[in-house]
């Protein structure tokens, strides 16, 4: 049976729902972090569409509920490289039955919470008893954890730390290498810790009851400070946006807006800004109110350390309210990245210099410098708890709160008690830290973690400081004594989730108000400045155990209560349906290598044996050296295995598996041949246990040609052939080398099926011309271009199917005729046509065909590659920009193909950022030496083959091009070598006058040759 995805897939709605699911993940995989994850959307489709019919709607069936649906339920996915699960859990909601496999135990562990059937109300129990478990203090853990981040609230504290901390912003300092001076110099790019624009409520155009002028009555403070001596205002600007003209006046009231406005009376007074007159304001309900975003900069001094606030535009040089000292706001002592400069005796270095010459296990000294807190009693709310229930805080102030308007949240200087509090805490570490578990372990060398070496980070646990890791141990130690192992687990993925954030590694973004956790990058990152969150958190505060732990439990949810997105009316809704996410008896969750898997695959869980006969196998396999998982994993793997090693076996080695591991890494000694390899016996192993009307379909996303390339010959090379390759937008981060590196990037769906060789078929292990071959991709392209326009992936080409995806499409059905006949395609010389120079000439085939510009003369419609690339890109240029190469060549080829092929070389200037292209007298010695040998050593007719498809193969046409302009150059007899090119001369006649109008410097030897043409 012909399934839909062999015939089309719905491309542009799945783009439609994949985009902005990236951005908001579904609950289940928001769990745990998890690196480059896929949109469910897609996987869902692909699912679907693989196991209908051809012919099927499959946006209809997407919204569909398949609960109890014949084509999916029972149907056995494998899937070879789990990763993050997406698979797995898309599969499970369809009823199907799934064996996933991965190699790292982290994954393992991410899909088995994932899918583990969970009952809601015990979990929240689970996580009652843990947080009245009592500490080695005698105290409970949320009160111990939460103890630990107190602070006064510098509006209403009066000596007494009762709000709670929601971060602590620290800062390294380098040490001057100026033998001279030695200072600490702190690492700040910048003195700005937070930008916002909050909204206030205001009575616009007030009029004075003095000197009747108008001015802005704010009804509200706007603040992210609680001192208002400390809040400084530009005169041109600080009203509000859309107000900067206007003056404006707070109203001076101690009681909160809603009992304002219940007053009748002369308790509010406004002072105006005009005649500094006292108004009083009687009755500011009766007035109009409206709304004003009021630009604020928190600032640090670094002359005083005071925190202090800027209302209105940011000027480029300020002048700190408590010292009364300039500085430039913008300018801190990172002069460049990687750079310091002391600000003492003004020495320049690189901050990696002022790191070697400290001891080895030594670290940069660190700072904290400010904090952002919360009073419950300023915020004067109704909060809401990890249940959902109402928990009412302390009632309205009865003081002038400046923070009452940002939610009791404020920002302030670090004081003696918040330093001793956090002495306090590293203290109670030192002490009971050899009760307590934490990752004790080395950091191993690698391709990912040699930085942190470079850093003089050995250990894992210099990634955390001592408060975080007292309460993160302390935490852990408290989650270990849970009796239930299923909810033991579902803890863990609270505390998983929470290790991202809460490290040394979290930066915080003034720009955004938020941190941005350790793998925001996908690697590690050592931060100049990092933020400390609350471990235990509150109401405040991103990536706390309770929230994090609620994501958790929203994960749970969703397991009994899916849904997806749809498009209605031009409006996002959200479509529920009854399918269940959990595993069934026909699902394996196993930790193993694929490499090794056959027919009964015993895994190294608590599964005993793997059945892998497979309808269908559906995957996402790892992308050469684009993201070492197994490097970033070890983060999260060496806090599991203090718990999880007690109980799986998987867990027991001090860091994740990395022999076996399918990846380019150098410091591993991992060549791209290996990952090709690797590859191959896993696409081998699928291919031996998929049934022979089976498909795979996998997705694959890099930026770099040759790991698709390594992809594709692995995916030939273990029996299977290409059915289709379809575009999905993919991450914004990198691009994929097949597209315009100013485009969006792609995830390519690749659909597979087993190479099948009929009996008595003629054409099994006949070799095939290359050239052959090549017109019947081209006939198939442009069928396959008159299918797009009639529909087939979207409601019409031109308005819904940009032109990147049209290529890929197209690439993909060239791709599949090659593939039927991998192996046995050879050229002119009877040697195989390796899939590199298929690749090239398809993609550039592709080109030609939807290109609308057209830009070569029919003649050349069948030009080889590099001759392409060089009349559409290169002829009128002298260099070309590294990062523009591969806009102006359209990833037909790259940069070193180029270069190999002798038309331009790396550039001298501009620190080789740049390539050159090589002008044809440059060439012209070479050439002569070239073309000696290929008119003595062969025929004509073999210098130039006779299919015009072919032409080109033994001979670049650009390389005739410039040795007969060469030759032109330097007097040569030309008419003898126009003699030798006879059989090219209708091409080499076109390119020429194609050449002189298009550079016209070139002109004089084009003339020459073109005249001598005409003998």
């Amino acid at each position: 049976m012909k399934r839909a995805i062999e015939e089309s897939f719905p491309i542009v709605e799945i783009n439609r729902l994949a985009v902005p699911e990236r951005n908001a993940f579904k609950p289940i995989y928001q769990m745990h972090k998890w690196f480059a994850r896929r949109a469910s959307s897609v996987f869902r489709a692909i699912l679907l569409a693989s196991m209908k019919p051809a012919g099927t709607d499959i946006m209809e069936e997407f919204y569909k509920d398949h609960t109890n649906d014949l084509d999916t339920n029972g149907v056995k996915i494998l899937d070879p490289f789990m990763g993050g699960g997406t698979t797995i859990i898309e599969a499970l909601r369809l009823g199907c039955h799934v064996t996933g496999i991965d190699l790292n135990p982290v994954a393992w562990f991410i899909v088995k919470t994932e899918s583990e059937p969970v009952v809601i109300d015990d979990l929240k129990a689970a996580f009652k008893r843990l947080e009245e478990r009592k500490t080695a203090s005698g105290i409970p853990v949320r009160e111990e954890l939460l103890s630990h981040y107190r602070t006064e609230c510098p509006c209403c504290g009066a000596g007494v730390e009762d709000a709670d901390i929601i971060y602590t912003f620290w800062v390294k300092s380098a040490i001057c290498t100026n033998s001279i001076c030695g200072l600490e110099v702190p690492l700040f790019s910048d003195y700005i810790i937070s930008q916002k624009s909050p909204s206030t409520r205001y009575i616009p155009d007030y009029v004075c009851l003095h000197c009747k002028k108008e001015y802005d009555l704010d009804l509200e403070p706007a603040s992210l400070i609680a001192e208002g001596s400390l809040t400084v205002y530009n005169f041109k600007d600080s009203s509000g946006e859309l107000r900067s003209n206007k003056r404006w006046a707070l109203l001076n009231s101690p009681l909160p807006l809603r009992e304002r406005d219940r007053v009748r009376g002369g308790f509010n007074r406004a002072t105006c800004p005009w005649c500094f007159k006292e108004d009083d304001v009687s009755d500011t309900f009766s007035y109009k109110k409206g709304k004003k975003k009021v630009p604020l900069t928190v600032l640090l001094c670094p002359h005083c350390w005071s925190v202090w606030q800027h209302r209105g535009t940011l000027p480029e040089d300020v002048s700190c309210p408590a010292c009364k000292k300039d500085y430039a706001p913008v300018k801190g002592n990172i002069p460049s990245k990687g750079d310091f400069i002391c600000h003492s005796c003004g020495t320049r270095d690189k901050i990696i210099v002022s790191i070697r010459r400290l001891p080895k296990e030594r670290l940069l000294p660190v700072k904290p410098y400010s904090l952002e807190g919360y009073c419950p009693s300023c915020a004067g709310v109704t909060a809401e708890n990890l249940f959902g229930e109402k928990v009412k805080t302390n009632g309205p102030a009865s003081h002038a709160c400046n923070i009452r308007n940002n939610n009791g949240k404020f920002f302030k200087r670090i004081t003696p008690s918040d330093l001793k509090r956090y002495q306090d805490a590293e203290n109670r570490w030192e002490n009971e830290k050899d009760s307590l578990p934490y990752p004790k372990g080395e950091i191993p060398d690698g391709q990912e973690t040699h930085r942190l070496l470079e850093h003089h980070y050995i250990y894992w646990r210099q990634m955390f400081n001592p408060r975080q890791l007292l309460c993160l141990s302390t935490l852990l130690k408290a989650i270990d004594e849970e009796g239930d192992q299923v909810l033991k687990e579902m803890l863990l993925s609270g505390l998983f989730t929470t290790l991202e954030s809460n490290n040394v590694f979290t930066r915080h973004r003034a720009d955004a108000n938020k941190t941005e956790g350790v793998f925001a990058r996908h690697d590690f990152q050592p931060k100049a400045t990092f933020a400390e969150g609350n471990v235990w958190g509150v109401k405040f505060g991103k990536c706390s155990f309770i929230k994090c732990l609620d994501k958790a439990m929203d994960g749970k949810v969703f397991c009994y209560k899916p849904f997806d997105r749809a498009y209605s009316k031009g409006e996002t809704v959200t479509v529920f349906r009854n399918e269940v996410i959990e595993r069934n008896t026909g699902t394996s969750i196993t930790c193993g290598d694929s490499g090794k898997m056959d027919s009964r695959f015993r895994g190294n869980d608590e599964q005993t044996d793997t059945t892998l006969s497979s309808n269908l196998i559906i995957t996402d396999p790892p992308y050469a050296d684009n993201v070492n998982y197994s490097e970033l994993a070890d983060f999260f793997y060496v806090w599991l295995r203090l718990i999880l090693a007690k109980t799986y076996p998987h867990f027991a080695p001090e860091i994740t598996p990395k022999s076996e591991e399918i990846v380019e890494n150098p410091t591993r000694g991992k060549t791209s041949s290996d990952y090709e390899k690797g590859l191959t016996e896993v696409w081998r192993r699928c291919c031996e246990n998929l049934e022979d009307d089976g498909l795979m379909v996998f997705t694959f996303h890099h930026a770099e040609g040759s790991a698709w390339e390594a992809l594709l010959e692995s995916i030939c090379n273990a029996g299977f052939v290409i059915e289709a390759i379809y575009p999905i937008h993919g991450e914004s981060e990198s691009s994929l080398h097949l597209q315009d590196k100013q485009s969006i990037s792609y995830d390519l769906i690749h659909v597979c099926k087993k190479r099948q060789v009929k009996e008595g078929d003629k054409d099994s292990g006949r070799k095939r011309s290359w050239a052959t071959i090549r017109q019947e991709i081209r006939k198939r392209a442009r069928e396959e271009i008159r299918l797009i326009e009639a529909g087939r992936y979207g409601s019409g080409w031109s308005e819904n199917l940009p032109p990147a995806d049209i290529n890929i499409i197209l690439i993909g059905k060239c791709l599949e005729l090659y593939s039927r006949h991998y192996g046995m395609i050879v050229d002119y010389k009877d040697e195989v046509v390796p899939l590199r120079d298929a690749l090239t000439a398809i993609r550039m085939m592709v080109e030609q065909l939807v290109s609308s510009a057209q830009p070569l003369p029919s003649e050349l419609e069948y030009v080889d590659p590099v001759s392409y690339i060089y009349l559409t890109c290169l002829c009128d240029r002298m260099e070309v920009q590294s990062d523009e190469v591969h806009k102006a060549t359209r990833g037909i080829l790259e940069p070193a193909d180029l270069i190999k092929a002798g038309i331009m070389h790396k550039g001298r200037a501009k620190r080789g950022r740049t390539y050159e292209v090589k002008h044809p007298v440059e060439r012209y010695k070479d050439l002569q030496t070239f073309f000696s040998k290929k008119t003595s050593s062969l025929l004509q007719i073999a210098l130039f083959p006779e299919m015009e498809e072919g032409k080109f193969d033994n001979v670049a046409l650009v390389d005739i091009l410039h040795f007969l302009m060469g030759l032109a150059h330097e007097s040569g007899d030309i008419i003898q070598w126009l003699r030798e090119f006879n059989p090219a001369m209708p091409q080499i006649r076109a390119a020429l006058e194609y050449l002189r109008v298009k550079n016209p410097t070139f002109n004089d030897p084009v003339s020459r040759v073109l005249s001598l043409m005409e003998v």
